[in-house]
């Protein structure tokens, strides 16, 4: 089967979600250890955890649990969440630490083991290539653009972008019209079972999973499962645009 663009998830697919929450925390922690009461190093591990621990719990890998948000957004609820945990000797207003997430996270992302490279052989070897993530779209921006992944792509499209969320059929029909592929030459690549592979196949687009991240994966046939990014070559043929 012919294959004329490749198109990928966000977290924990071109980004490791959990790799991120930790360098954000060791970030967070830099940022505002003058405004906290560490004592010594002890304690500035311990925050450190407590921060991480925090963030884990809320943000759920990228797919919060509703009763764990006190606020409208992950950004205020771990913002909330992090003014009444940890000790401040001069706590920041919640609205500062929301935006802090906001301008910040992004820029705190750690890329999947061997993202960059992938992205630059697919693109020298002709694919169109396309990002589809649920999400904030400024959000989205700044992480691609924190990583310097930005301009290998054709389009970035997102959940409010598109008002429209994964799993629904219509956000990946809408990416591939965008690219000006059909679905039946495309490829995805995302880690959720539901809204990334099912959500992809039922439009009709090739797709595969990336393991290790989400339960409930059995029913999925083990040839359309991959471990790491580099894998996907032997989904794709030798020619630059082609698929075994």
């Amino acid at each position: 089967m012919r294959i004329e663009a490749v198109l990928f998830d966000l977290d924990n697919t071109l980004t490791h979600r959990d790799l991120s929450v930790q360098a954000y925390s060791r970030h967070f922690l830099e940022h505002y250890s003058n405004r906290l009461n560490l004592k010594n190093t002890e304690q500035k591990q311990s925050d450190l955890n407590t921060i991480i621990d925090i963030i884990r719990r809320i943000d759920h890998g990228g797919y919060p649990k509703k009763e764990l948000l006190t606020h409208p957004s992950i950004a205020a609820s771990v913002g909330f969440a992090l003014l009444q945990e940890l000790d401040w000797k001069q706590a920041p207003e919640l609205d500062e630490l929301t935006e802090f997430w906001f301008s910040e996270f992004g820029l705190s992302a750690v890329a999947m083991t061997g993202a960059e490279a992938l992205l630059k052989q697919l693109k020298q070897r002709g694919f169109k290539l396309a990002v589809i993530s649920n999400g904030g779209h400024a959000t989205r921006l700044r992480i691609l653009q924190g990583l310097g992944f930005a301009d290998y792509f054709d389009e970035i499209l997102s959940s409010e972008l598109v008002g429209i969320s994964k799993p629904k059929a219509e956000i990946f029909l809408y990416s591939c019209a965008k690219l000006q592929v059909e679905p039946k030459y495309s490829l995805y690549i995302g880690d959720h079972p539901i809204n990334d592979f099912q959500g992809a196949t039922d439009a009709g687009l090739n797709a595969l999973l990336i393991l290790g991240f989400h339960e409930q994966v059995e029913h999925i046939p083990k040839e359309k499962t991959i471990h790491q990014l580099d894998e996907i070559w032997t989904h794709l043929g030798d020619e630059s645009v082609s698929i075994l």
